[in-house]
């Protein structure tokens, strides 16, 4: 493990971000596999309530975090660690087109989360242990969990968990035909393509109503062009659809004994939400809330979509510490 290392950090800070960005206490690399993984670390004032792993959804990073949700986990008293998947923020990426997003299986992004907890989180996180995850992120945990118990969880929160896509059955269909070949696979997935700012119209986007927290990824990418991520590749969304596929087998889900919250965007034009309330009852010790209204990205949304998302995670998250928290954010 590389710990502290400057490249970790990001290269610059947007100036209409800093009043609630907050910069991590310790950030660092960890030797991975087939490439390195980025992870940062922040830690609780005072006594802390317990400690919180935030994983972030496909094509996110930490910085996008780190502006509002890390302060306002911080404020709740909770210490945060966090990591870049494989293929997007600040981790290596595994094609020499950085901009594709891309990945061999996901069983590669199981091992890596087993390889953080492992030498990041472990070590150092205050106990008790949430998981805040969203959609991708959210999906690779639910594997997680199942393959390998609860490690040092006591709960967990997923947002938009992929337990199934809107037009999944279409993307199925395409992946059917197509063959299973690099030159296949390492292209753009049909009607995704670079990372271009000028084409990320507000009135048009699936993630959420709010247009300043919207603005969050390309004011980044502005900051730091190393974190710039266009659209997934037609082998991601193969592994993504085998992956869902091993998730909801019989008998996967009903291993997991960690308390679950899922989340539902009300509005999710992405992840089938759908799927959620079924996913929920499979579980031994599953809760499913829907935030109606809520496009994909909840943690993003409006200020009071927000609130109804941190009202549920107060609650999930007073059962396990037995501390009421304060809702304190940004600074």
């Amino acid at each position: 493990m590389n710990d502290d290392d400057p490249e970790a950090r990001p290269a610059s800070i947007p100036p209409e971000l800093a009043a609630t960005y907050r910069e991590g206490d310790r950030y660092g690399f960890l030797e991975a596999a087939g490439g390195r993984l980025r992870f940062a670390c922040w830690n609780a004032p005072g006594r802390p309530a317990g400690s919180v792993v935030l994983q972030s959804g496909r094509a996110e990073f930490i910085e996008k975090y780190a502006t509002e949700i890390v302060g306002e986990l911080l404020g709740r008293g909770y210490s945060v660690f966090a990591m870049d998947w494989r293929g997007q923020g600040l981790s290596d990426r595994p094609l020499p087109d950085r901009g594709k997003g891309h990945i061999d299986s996901f069983a590669t992004y199981i091992a890596d989360f087993q390889l953080f907890l492992e030498q990041v989180v472990l070590p150092a996180a205050p106990p008790p242990v949430l998981a805040l995850c969203h959609s991708m992120g959210a999906h690779i945990v639910l594997r997680w969990l199942s393959e390998n118990g609860s490690g040092p969880f006591a709960a967990g929160v997923l947002t938009a968990p992929m337990t199934g896509l809107r037009r999944e059955a279409m993307l199925r269909s395409v992946l059917m035909v197509m063959p299973e070949m690099a030159a296949v696979e390492e292209r753009y997935l049909f009607g995704t393509g670079p990372f271009i700012a000028l084409a990320r119209e507000f009135d048009a986007n699936f993630v959420t109503h709010d247009e300043r927290r919207y603005r969050f990824t390309e004011d980044w990418f502005a900051a730091d062009p190393r974190l710039m991520l266009g659209g997934p590749t037609l082998g991601w969304a193969r592994q993504a659809a085998r992956s869902m596929t091993a998730a909801l087998a019989p008998g996967y889900l009903e291993r997991i004994e960690l308390p679950l919250m899922l989340i539902s965007a009300g509005e999710d034009p992405l992840v089938a939400s759908r799927t959620h309330g079924p996913v929920a009852a499979r579980l031994p010790h599953g809760e499913h809330v829907t935030i109606a209204g809520a496009k994909h990205e909840v943690m993003m949304e409006t200020d009071d979509l927000r609130a109804r998302f941190w009202e549920a995670f107060d609650r999930m998250a007073i059962r396990v510490t037995g501390r009421v928290t304060g809702g304190a954010s940004g600074r």
